[in-house]
């Protein structure tokens, strides 16, 4: 039984104050913001509200828009608290349109920008390292061919910055806005530190490092769960010990037939100091990032893996944290079983019993699924999944006994794996 590993995130560190982040811009690029057609959303004052612990979410829902051959439905946010800042995408669901032309030999791209400016995140810093993640999860849904497939990459940096304006009324209006204007950014990825090294994209963490580095969907794997943790390095001018910080999330996408398409959630995060003065209540950055980033789940049981010549089922119990929740009513599930992989999408869990069990039954990229959460009514942290997949023809792609078979079962930014042999009959 392993620990339950999962997130979906992207922070940066600030003071114990309460404080205002007026802003996110997300730019929509197609094929890539560098030299397609753009377009760009800001979010605006009242898009921000401040919760009774102090933390601040900026919040830009985007209803269902057209842009260059894609239809985008989009949810994006940031958010900071007293030792946090973070870009958040969940849900976000891209779609290449009829009529755009989308092939295997010409592929329709799509590069999301999301950028955070000194409105956003307006404390300062210190210069040094801090721990950092980046996590995504999702699917991509219609054909698929097996050796030339859509693909999705993902990357996080974090900058030292300064600001284009020092005044405090310049956030006020988005005719002001300042822009922040970064030191030397740091990617989250294989290769510490900055400079021209580090280069390449962060996620999926097979390939990270490397400017080729993609998700690839095949006939068999369609859903993708990634994550990887590093120390970012938070550069300042020579002559200050301390400035501001700057996350932008880069999300690119590559789809290869009309009517495909991709949904996920994702997160960015990067953490500071604790400023709390009182040294035994002040929060070690590392364990701050990983109760951010690591997954409600405490572990994970797989108990059962039954395979067939068309269908499988199997059963597992999770095991949670009693603070954190999960819904998989609103969330997208995601179940992985040696080399495949299928997610369901938010809002298809049925709820019932006052969420003490959730059910689907439905038709996911051609394959029959029944799925059930049943929440165990003395123990209200555990929680048994049971699935069941028809059509699908896994047998000649697992190892035969006694090889055990690799299974992640994840609910939003929560994920966990286990190990265990395959039953086949």
């Amino acid at each position: 039984m392993r620990k339950i590993t999962g997130y979906i995130f992207g922070f940066l560190a600030l003071s114990a104050l309460s404080l205002p982040a007026h802003a996110l811009l997300v730019e929509f690029c197609v094929p890539d913001c560098a030299t397609g057609a753009k377009f760009t959303v800001q979010s605006t004052p009242q898009q921000t509200l401040t919760d009774a612990t102090g933390v601040t979410t900026t919040t830009i829902p985007l209803a269902s828009f057209v842009h260059a051959g894609f239809t985008i439905v989009a949810t994006v946010s940031s958010q900071q608290s007293g030792t946090l800042q973070k870009i958040t995408f969940n849900p976000t669901t891209i779609t290449a349109n009829a009529g755009s032309g989308c092939s295997a030999a010409a592929p329709c791209r799509m590069e999301i920008l999301a950028t955070s400016d000194p409105c956003d995140f307006p404390t300062a810093k210190p210069a040094g390292g801090y721990p950092a993640g980046v996590f995504m999860m999702g699917s991509f849904a219609g054909p698929q061919v097996a050796t030339n497939g859509d693909t999705i990459s993902m990357t996080g940096e974090a900058s030292g910055a300064t600001s284009s304006s020092t005044s405090p009324e310049a956030c006020n209006s988005t005719d002001t806005r300042p822009v922040a204007i970064p030191i030397t950014d740091d990617v989250i990825n294989a290769t510490p530190g900055t400079g021209p090294a580090n280069i390449g994209v962060s996620l999926p963490s097979s390939c990270t490092g490397s400017p080729a580095c993609k998700f690839m969907a095949s006939t068999f794997k369609r859903a993708f769960s990634t994550q990887i943790t590093e120390t970012v390095q938070q550069i300042c001018p020579i002559e200050s010990t301390s400035c501001l910080t700057r996350l932008r999330t880069k999300l690119n996408v590559e789809i290869k037939a009309v009517g495909n398409r991709v949904t996920l959630p994702l997160d960015h995060v990067t953490v500071n100091p604790d400023p709390q003065p009182d040294p035994a209540l002040k929060k070690n950055p590392t364990q701050q990032l990983i109760t951010q980033v690591s997954p409600p789940f405490s572990d994970m049981d797989v108990g059962l893996l039954e395979v067939g010549r068309n269908d499988f089922l199997l059963t597992a119990k999770l095991r949670l944290d009693s603070d954190n929740p999960i819904d998989p009513s609103k969330e997208e599930v995601f179940l992985r079983v040696g080399p495949f992989s299928l997610t369901i999408p938010p809002n298809k869990f049925k709820r019932l019993l006052q969420g003490k069990l959730y059910t689907f039954l439905g038709r996911i990229d051609g394959m029959e699924i029944v799925a059930t959460f049943a929440r165990d009514l003395r123990n209200p942290s555990v929680w048994t999944f049971i699935a069941g997949v028809h059509d699908v023809k896994l047998k000649p792609l697992l190892p035969a006994p006694p090889l055990q078979v690799p299974v992640e079962i994840g609910v939003g930014f929560d994920t966990g794996q286990d190990l265990v042999t395959a039953h086949f009959f």
